[in-house]
């Protein structure tokens, strides 16, 4: 899309607008990863330009712009490859570690800029009522899955994490109209997560996708769903975003939940007491 954007209007550009529009499409995947003065600064010229070259071609700003270019690229993106931007996208230096603060900072406040409330409370009601609770998650999106399900099980107790076929999958065959299936993937979005999510959508259990952008393939079998920002210029992807939306679904749940919640951990306490698990 962005290519034809930009072939579209290219004999229309000033100068400068084709010199930003060329630099874009010999390196559309690293760009997608850069903010925007780290895209003025290599191709050498001002952050107003950008931003005229992004409203230019008919997007509000250089987030608009950016996010248009991250699902263009996103599906085209290898680990290896992105490892090799992010020594371009970070420095050596100190500017460079506190610019993935700052650009972790973002993503939460994007993720909650495009947070619909009312689904949101939708979604913690649907949990609650829920007579089973089922978390798909595999690869490293179980690491999320692994703390949902710990936190979610001490409130509601009734909360199974499946992380591939060969980890209690066969739990899903007793799926009905009464349980909830959550199901946690993000780009390059794991084929067991959707091949799962898709058969619960079947059996009709209640669906909730957390995921990150609108391309990914769970969002068709989706009830409920939330976008959370998760790309970042290296070999790695960024949980904060995701991690900080289930902290407030968690939250919410145990705001409803107080009185039950306050009774599982005080047995919790009272084992952990009894076999002396903690220092």
């Amino acid at each position: 899309m962005i290519k034809e954007q930009i072939a579209e209007k290219y004999e229309k550009m000033s100068k400068t607008q084709k010199k930003i529009a060329n630099y874009i499409l010999q390196n559309m995947t690293g760009v997608s990863y850069f903010n925007i003065q780290k895209l003025a600064a290599q191709v050498q010229t001002s952050e107003a330009s950008i931003l005229r070259f992004c409203t230019f071609l008919g997007y509000r700003g250089f987030p608009e712009f950016k996010e248009a270019l991250q699902k263009t690229v996103t599906s085209q993106v290898g680990i290896s490859e992105r490892l090799k931007i992010s020594y371009d996208a970070y420095d050596e230096k100190e500017s460079g570690i506190a610019e993935i603060f700052r650009q972790d900072m973002n993503r939460i406040e994007n993720t909650l800029k495009q947070l619909d409330m009312n689904v949101f409370f939708q979604t913690c009601n649907e949990l609650i009522l829920a007579k089973k609770i089922y978390i798909l998650a595999s690869r490293s999106a179980a690491a999320l899955g692994q703390f949902f399900q710990y936190y979610l099980n001490m409130t509601l107790g009734n909360v199974e994490l499946i992380t591939g076929m060969d980890c209690h999958a066969d739990l899903l065959c007793e799926l009905t109209k009464e349980d909830v299936v959550v199901g946690i993937t993000f780009s390059r979005y794991s084929k067991v997560t959707g091949e799962m999510f898709r058969y619960a959508a079947k059996k009709e259990a209640v669906t909730i996708a957390i995921t990150d952008t609108i391309l990914s393939p769970i969002l068709k079998d989706a009830k409920y769903h939330f976008l959370t920002e998760t790309a970042m210029p290296t070999y790695i992807d960024s949980f904060t975003a995701p991690l900080t939306l289930i902290n407030a679904i968690l939250t919410e749940i145990g705001r409803n939940r107080n009185l039950e919640l306050e009774r599982r951990i005080s047995q919790l306490d009272s084992f952990s007491k009894s076999f002396e698990i903690f220092e």
